[in-house]
């Protein structure tokens, strides 16, 4: 039966469409690993130089992260799932590609053949959905291999310009083009087709461009990359190199590491022994064969210098990889032998896990990101240490390095609150600054964060610059022991959730005092509820004050996101520091705390994302869910923002893990009163489940309710921390250490 160009058109775009909705299914939306986070911690930081100049100490040439940046520029998106849409767009050209390769070298059955390996090839599934640059390379791979046929057999100008402009753009997308584009003219300069001179003329510019881009960058890049994976104890030899990356092209990077190698070795052994049944060796063209392979061994050998061996460095090899062993398979006379390619790809695709959420554990997870994020959204994050950086590229906050000066000034001039992340470890660094910083800001917000690494804990801190009072009242508060408020100047009487509010204090003391008093602030709503508070010694320390000196205490208090608007009391008072039960200074009217007087929150304002449920007084945004592996066990971490269309009670919200073994109930990161939201702001909370512990992944299922109706019910994959199923496998051909 004859097959029609117009059948086999409409078979190659049904299997373009095909595979995107596949990868659309596969994709984490609200999820970005580390090497994902670097891409979208660039190019929303930094301008468009300076993303080059940041990259002249990175393992990879800018071109891609241009292309994210000017989509981020085109739409503003701050959400994952944007960035991985824009990479499946880019990648999914390799698929009309693939067919045009294999048309040339076989026919349009070959095409047809080669289309249907990629897209089951689990390798490349996985690089489509990624945030990197690889499912670029595979694509702009599969056209230099198309333009490099078309000049090998009819060469004209328009393909010699077009096969140039496509090695500058595969040159400044990976390093690892340079051994495609080499074995080609290789090819070439052996063929000499017509006008080969001119083509190398036209490449000439963009080989002068990537030279003056490898003098500036090759040591802050490429060398200080060496010296880091260098201290990986695993070093491969080049047969290793070439065994991994066959069993990534069989299987993929998600099934079984020794399934994997198994497989490879059995088809790669097959082929072999049914190699000497070919018709005839002219089907595999010796140029095909040479280009195929020859970048593959020469990057093997690679790794011995530069130890660059994951199998996504040769993606752009893939279509002429799998065009060479395709021609191979076509020449048999056991036609049969072409499930020896497709079978083990579907395995591979059959251990893909669903991907909704985090599959390993990364610091886009920690702890940390989930707490700063609650309780301000908007603040930029200067942090010490890019360990504490990577993980904001998933969240609203912008990050900076501390350690840059100019970054350190850029937030401190244009942010009136930001946060600073110090390594605890390295305190001495960092605290002669911030205690000179406190001259012109005010600290509302101090903790430390453990990590699973004793070296990386961090030491938080939430800093607001101090603003001139616009009212001052005068109260004349006394205490028991002689301390006097005798001014308090209040800077703003409204304030939305995430931000902070702030006061002059003017104290004096009627003695000296001999005991060191603590400073505290609380905010409480109209029922007497707790809802933030603040607790400080201020400076100098009380029992440095001196009789008729009047002493000026700033003093801001930051609102959680998740306190709903309302009318709060403002009060404040005293408790010896260091005292077990903190005993409370009594005032001499006999109370214990001073009233300043009232603040309005006012409600979240931001518009409700698409998806949204509504049951009854309350809406729900659909929730971010991230999972945090740890020593005893692993813990899912939700994030819901929901408001209350008529009056709405907090104890009405209900989160679960419900597993085989029942349901495992969430807690509330922040403990929060027994209070009801009477205007319609968003409100948001952070749910955190008990350890979860077992040897194998399970799928597991995420209920949000709320007056015991299901709002939202979303599956979730719990990984054991001893199974890493992230980036390990693609380096160490393994599921698990």
């Amino acid at each position: 039966m004859s097959v029609t160009k117009d059948q086999v058109v409409f078979a190659a775009l049904l299997a373009t469409l095909m595979t995107f909705w596949v990868a659309l299914a596969l994709m984490p939306w609200d999820l970005a690993l580390f090497d994902e986070l670097h891409v979208l911690w660039q190019v929303s930081s930094y301008g468009w130089v300076e993303v080059a100049r940041n990259l002249m100490r990175d393992s990879h040439p800018p071109l891609y992260y241009w292309l994210v940046k000017g989509w981020r520029e085109l739409g503003g998106f701050d959400r994952p799932w944007a960035y991985r849409f824009f990479s499946i767009f880019l990648g999914l050209p390799a698929l009309p590609m693939a067919f045009q390769v294999g048309r040339q070298w076989g026919g349009r059955r070959l095409g047809l053949a080669l289309v249907a390996a990629l897209m089951l090839n689990p390798f490349y599934l996985f690089l489509l959905v990624l945030i990197r640059m690889y499912g670029l390379v595979v694509v702009l791979g599969g056209l230099s291999m198309f333009l490099w046929t078309r000049l090998l057999r009819r060469p004209t100008t328009f393909q010699w310009l077009a096969w140039a402009l496509v090695q500058g753009a595969l040159m400044f997308t990976h390093y690892y083009g340079l051994l495609l584009i080499g074995a080609q003219w290789l090819i070439l300069l052996i063929r000499h087709p017509r006008g080969w001179r001119m083509g190398g003329l036209a490449a000439l510019p963009f080989m002068a461009a990537f030279g003056a881009w490898i003098a500036q960058a090759y040591e802050g890049s490429l060398e200080n990359t060496v010296r880091n994976l260098s201290a990986i104890p695993v070093r491969p030899m080049p047969w290793e190199v070439l065994g991994h990356l066959w069993a990534n092209l069989l299987v993929g990077p998600f099934a079984d590491g020794r399934l994997a190698k198994i497989l490879a070795v059995m088809t790669g052994v097959l082929i072999g022994l049914l190699l000497p049944t070919l018709r005839s060796w002219r089907r595999i063209r010796l140029e095909l064969a040479i280009v195929a392979l020859l970048p593959l061994g020469v990057g093997a050998l690679v790794a011995l210098r530069w130890p660059f061996f994951a199998a996504r460095y040769f993606t752009m090899s893939l279509i002429p990889v799998l065009a060479l062993i395709l021609s191979v398979l076509q020449g048999f006379r056991w036609k049969g032998a072409f499930p020896i390619l497709i079978l083990p790809g579907l395995i591979g695709v059959a251990s893909f896990p669903v991907m909704n959420l985090s599959v390993g554990p990364v610091l886009s997870q920690d702890p940390l990101a989930r707490t700063v994020e609650i309780l301000t959204a908007s603040d930029s994050v200067l942090a010490q240490a890019r360990w504490h950086l990577l993980w904001s590229g998933d969240s609203g906050l912008s990050s900076y390095e501390w350690s840059d000066p100019i970054q350190r000034a850029q937030v401190m001039g244009r942010s009136p609150s930001f946060w600073f992340v110090g390594v605890t470890l390295y305190r001495a660094n960092w605290e002669g600054w911030l205690q000179g910083l406190q001259a012109t800001h005010l600290i509302d917000f101090q903790a430390e964060f453990p990590h699973e690494i004793p070296e990386y804990r961090a030491s938080v801190f939430h800093l607001v610059r101090r603003v001139p009072a616009v009212r001052w009242i005068h109260p004349d508060a006394r205490w028991a022991n002689g301390i006097r408020l005798r001014d308090v100047g209040w800077t703003q009487e409204v304030v939305e959730p995430g931000h902070s509010v702030q006061w002059h204090l003017r104290f004096s003391v009627d003695q000296p005092l001999d005991r060191r008093w603590t400073l505290f602030v609380h905010l409480v709503d109209e029922a007497g509820r707790l809802w933030a508070n603040w607790d400080a010694e201020p400076d100098p320390p009380t029992d440095r004050w001196a009789p008729g000196q009047v002493y000026d205490i700033g003093r801001s208090l930051l609102i959680p996101r998740f306190v709903p608007p309302g009318r709060y009391r403002v009060d404040l008072g005293w408790y010896e520091t260091g005292t077990p039960g903190f005993p409370r200074l009594p005032l001499i009217q006999g109370t214990d705390i001073w009233t300043l007087g009232w603040v309005e929150v006012q409600p979240i304002r931001e518009p409700p994302r698409w998806g949204t449920q509504s049951v009854g007084p309350v809406e729900l945004q659909l929730p971010e869910m991230s999972v945090r592996p740890g020593p005893d066990g692993t813990r899912v971490w939700v994030q819901i923002r929901w408001r209350g269309r008529e009056p709405a009670a907090f104890s009405g919200w209900e989160v679960a893990l419900i597993t085989a073994g029942g349901s495992h109930p969430l807690q509330r990161l922040y403990p929060i009163p027994e209070g009801a939201v009477h205007r319609s702001g968003w409100v948001t909370e952070v749910w955190v489940s008990p350890p979860q512990t077992g040897s194998r992944p399970a799928l597991q299922w995420l209920e949000v309710r709320y007056a015991g109706q299901v709002m939202v019910r979303r599956p979730v994959w719990i990984f054991s921390p001893s199974v890493s199923w992230s980036y390990d496998w693609l380096f160490r051909n393994r599921s698990g250490p």
